[in-house]
C-alpha cells in the first residue's frame, strides 16, 4: 500500500513537472531540498562521515553543512530531469546542455574502438545514457532496480527509452559483453562501494575504498577505450557535459593493470569532486567496506 501510494505522488510530481511554469518549478524544488534537508536525518549523517573523511579538517563544518545542503538541492532537480527528459527531443535536450571537450568522444568514435563511459552519481548523471544514445552512438547502461516495483516500471521505460538501454546490476555481465560486441558504447557509475568479492581497495581521497574493477576487465577483455563524463549542474535546467581524457588500458605500465586502470577511474572522480563537491551524492556509505563502525 505504501508503495502505491509513494507512487501516486511520483504521478502527481510527473504532472507538475509538465503543467506548472518552469520558474515555479524551480523554487518549489529549492524549498523541498531544504524540507529534505531538515528532515532526513539519517542520510544527512552519512554525508557528514563521508566529508569528515574526504576533507577531514581542510573544511570547516559549516562548509561541509552547505555542501550537504546543496547536494540535496542537486539530487532534487535530478529528479526533475529524469522526469522532464523523457518527453524532450534532442534538440530540446541540447537547449540545456552545453558540452566540454566534445572532441574526446568524436575521436574515440572514430578511432573504432570500443567504449566503456564511466561516472559517478554526479550532477544529472541519468542523462548521460539518453543524450550520448541520441547524440553519438547507442549506449547500454547498468543500473539498480528500485524496491518499489509501481515505480520501477517506469524507472525501466525511462531509461530504455532514446536508443539507451538499460541492464539490471546484479544479471549485467552477459548483456555488457553482448553490448560491446554489438558495437553499442557502455556505461557504468562506479563511485559506490562493493563487497569484498566484488571489487578492489583504491584509493579514494587519501583513504581505502573500495570500487568495481568490471570497466577495467572489459577494456583488457575488448580493447576498449575508458572514459570519465560527469554531467555539472550551473544552475536549475544548464549542465554541462564534461568528457575526460580517455584511459587506455594498453598505455598502462603497471603489474597489474586492472588496479592501475581502476585507479585511475576513481582518481578522475575525486577530482571531479574535488573541483564542485556539492554535485556529488554524498549519502551513500561510500567508504563503508573500510570505515563501517563510522557509518552506525
Amino acid at each position: 500500500m505504501i508503495d502505491f501510494l509513494v507512487y501516486i505522488a511520483y504521478k502527481i510530481f510527473e504532472f507538475k513537472v509538465k503543467v506548472l511554469p518552469k520558474s515555479l518549478m524551480k523554487y518549489g524544488l529549492i524549498t523541498f531540498a531544504k524540507l529534505i534537508y531538515i528532515l532526513d536525518t539519517k542520510h544527512k549523517k552519512i554525508a557528514m562521515v563521508n566529508l569528515n573523511l574526504a576533507y577531514e579538517n581542510t573544511k570547516t563544518l559549516e562548509e561541509k553543512k552547505e555542501i550537504i545542503k546543496q547536494s540535496y538541492q542537486n539530487l532534487v532537480f535530478n529528479l526533475y530531469e529524469f522526469v522532464e527528459n523523457q518527453y524532450l527531443t534532442l534538440e530540446q535536450l541540447e537547449e540545456k546542455i552545453k558540452v566540454e571537450n566534445e572532441y574526446i568522444i568524436k575521436d574515440a568514435i572514430k578511432s573504432e574502438r570500443k567504449i566503456i563511459l564511466i561516472s559517478a552519481h554526479y550532477g544529472n548523471w541519468e542523462v548521460i545514457g539518453s543524450y550520448n544514445s541520441m547524440k553519438y552512438k547507442p549506449m547500454t547502461n547498468v543500473g539498480r532496480p528500485m524496491s518499489n516495483e509501481y515505480l520501477n516500471d517506469d524507472l525501466r521505460k525511462s531509461r530504455n527509452l532514446h536508443k539507451s538501454e538499460m541492464l539490471d546490476k546484479h544479471e549485467a555481465a552477459k548483456g555488457l559483453i553482448k553490448a560491446l560486441k554489438a558495437d553499442r558504447m557502455i556505461g557504468l557509475v562506479v563511485d559506490q562501494n562493493t563487497s569484498d568479492n566484488m571489487g578492489l581497495l583504491i584509493d579514494f581521497f587519501g583513504k581505502k575504498a573500495r570500487q568495481t574493477d568490471s570497466p577495467a576487465k572489459l577494456a583488457l577483455k575488448f580493447n576498449a577505450l575508458i572514459i570519465p563524463v560527469f554531467v555539472i549542474k550551473n544552475d536549475f535546467r544548464d549542465y554541462t557535459i564534461k568528457y575526460c581524457e580517455p584511459i587506455d588500458i594498453n598505455k598502462i605500465e603497471d603489474d597489474d593493470k586492472i588496479l592501475k586502470c581502476t585507479q585511475l577511474q576513481a582518481d578522475a572522480i575525486e577530482e571531479q569532486i574535488k573541483n564542485k563537491p556539492e554535485d556529488w551524492f554524498w549519502q551513500h556509505q561510500r567508504w563503508k567496506n573500510q570505515y563501517e563502525e563510522l557509518y552506525k
